[in-house]
């Protein structure tokens, strides 16, 4: 499924990203109860996932017959247009100047941990704030002040000091590494995708990519454990500790060869100074050694998990039922040894240390992760002597 930041707006040569928040405010202002405004901005958005991006003529045409048929003919206060022009203010420093822009500023606001629609309320609120002072400019340090005033009155002080501690991180003299590890099934993945959108960082990496491409590069004869899914690899291994589980034992064949891989995306990114998402089952605790980049780079693992054993045979059976191929039937077929992967997985977290986070709830999910990495970057920034 298409993020907010995949879908846009067409408007001449411009390409605009479509924000629900946007049009959310829209309809607020045109008299529409937040939630339905949101519900209806929730539909456009589905509407367009498809394709992808809409002229900004027919986003108007479709917002207004998603209202008729959401709410009937409800009478609507005239406005200015979703995505207008409005009155430009630029943000300046001693070497550039750029146009103050809601959307960025938003995702900015958003690595604080404020929801998408209430990080563009507050920009909004930024810039009405400005235009009402007729101001025409800014410096870039009176607008980070004033973002963290705003965030801090109206959402709070753990907020405003995310976003001042996310700010010293926007160009670090290191990269930031983020390592969602999980069973398969658990969400890390759709959760790596918001938490790298929130924060900006514009690299991901799947471990299962890797162990694609290592497959065509090693046969099966060679390489036999990364020809098959995490789940299945113990089908066709042979085994040298009969102590062990035969599921865990070809998991962690498997996971120690893709792991050379990941290594390697690693310190790329450590050595072009780039930040990175990386999410797969592969991250078991312990095959990576954070620690010897720690010189070069910011490393936040974390690992996620479903316990309740119901839910998360739910997310399979709702799979399988969206699926277009056969993919979630050999999830449900092999979800025992799933199972065993994620005990084995936790077993071993604990065992290094590594963050848990149980995600029952997405948005609830995302924010303790940043959080997560909001507190474990303080704590490497304050033993720098910087905070």
């Amino acid at each position: 499924m298409r993020k907010n930041h995949d879908i846009y707006v067409v408007d001449g040569e411009q390409r605009i990203p479509f924000l629900r928040g946007m049009v959310t405010h829209s309809l607020v202002k045109r008299g529409l109860k937040f939630k339905e405004a949101y519900e209806i901005a929730s539909l456009v958005r589905k509407q367009i996932e498809p394709r992808g991006e809409i002229e900004k003529g027919k986003l108007s045409q479709l917002i207004e017959q998603t209202v008729r048929n959401r709410l009937g003919d409800v009478p609507l206060t005239d406005v200015k247009p979703v995505f207008g022009h409005d009155q430009t203010i630029r943000v300046v420093d001693s070497r550039t100047e750029s146009p103050l822009s809601k959307g960025i500023l938003s995702q900015s606001l958003q690595a604080s941990g404020l929801e998408p629609s209430i990080a563009y309320e507050v920009a909004r609120d930024i810039e009405t704030r400005l235009l009402r002072a007729n101001r025409v400019s800014i410096t870039r340090q009176e607008l980070r002040e004033l973002i963290y005033q705003t965030i801090s009155k109206t959402q709070g002080s753990q907020y405003a000091e995310r976003y001042l501690l996310w700010r010293k991180f926007r160009a670090p003299d290191k990269p930031i590494i983020v390592c969602f590890g999980g069973a398969t099934g658990t969400g890390k993945s759709s959760l790596a995708t918001e938490v790298a959108h929130r924060l900006a960082i514009r690299k991901i990496l799947s471990t299962d990519t890797v162990r694609q491409i290592m497959r065509m590069m090693f046969s099966a004869e060679l390489l036999p454990s990364i020809h098959h899914s995490s789940y299945e690899a113990w089908k066709d291994q042979k085994f040298l500790h009969p102590s062990k589980s035969r599921v865990i034992e070809a998991f962690e064949e498997q996971a120690s060869k893709v792991c050379a891989g990941v290594k390697a995306m690693i310190m790329r990114s450590v050595e072009e100074n780039i930040s990175l998402v990386i999410d797969g089952v592969h991250l078991v605790p312990g095959l990576i050694d954070y620690e010897i980049y720690a010189d070069r780079a910011y490393i936040v693992p974390v690992i996620i998990t479903t316990l309740n054993r119901a839910k998360y045979r739910e997310r399979f059976l709702q799979r399988q039922a969206d699926a277009q191929n056969r993919e979630a039937d050999r999830y449900l077929a092999n979800f025992d040894a799933i199972l065993e992967i994620q005990d084995y997985i936790i077993e071993v977290a604990e065992r290094y240390r590594i963050p848990i986070i149980e995600n029952v709830n997405f948005e609830e999910s995302v924010l303790s992760i940043l959080s997560l990495i909001s507190s474990t970057l303080k704590e490497k920034f304050k033993n720098m002597g910087g905070w």
